[in-house]
């Protein structure tokens, strides 16, 4: 079993939650969350991480190599999360951000938008 998967066992555990239940607050099958506690759940994306983070309270020190090359994260987004060591919250927001339908194509790049938005809305 994998550090993340026992965490998520333990915190569904401690909240008296089924399996079943979990699921369905995450959007995922009973099936797929017994192969992630079991660690047997390979390429599990960002997204469903951060969801089952959330809604457990797992404090995740940073994105590490948890941050995959996927379509649906630039590489150059999550080569600066590593970097940086984003917390999932912040590389979820940069994201989804768009300006003219266009996103950063460089990690220095990355940086500077989230440089510009920590000191515009305050510390994140």
């Amino acid at each position: 079993m994998n550090e993340f998967g026992q965490q998520v066992r333990d915190r569904r555990l401690q909240e008296n939650l089924s399996q079943e239940e979990l699921a369905q607050k995450i959007g995922i099958s009973r099936n797929y969350l017994s192969q992630i506690e079991r660690g047997q759940a390979t390429n599990l994306s960002w997204q469903v991480r951060e969801k089952l983070s959330a809604n457990l309270g797992i404090k995740e020190e940073a994105i590490d190599s948890s941050v995959p090359e996927s379509p649906n994260l630039p590489s150059s987004l999550a080569k600066f999360a590593r970097s940086a060591k984003l917390p999932p919250d912040d590389v979820m927001m940069l994201a989804r951000l768009k300006y003219r339908g266009q996103q950063p194509t460089t990690p220095e790049k990355w940086e500077l938008l989230y440089n510009v938005i920590r000191m515009t809305v305050g510390k994140l």
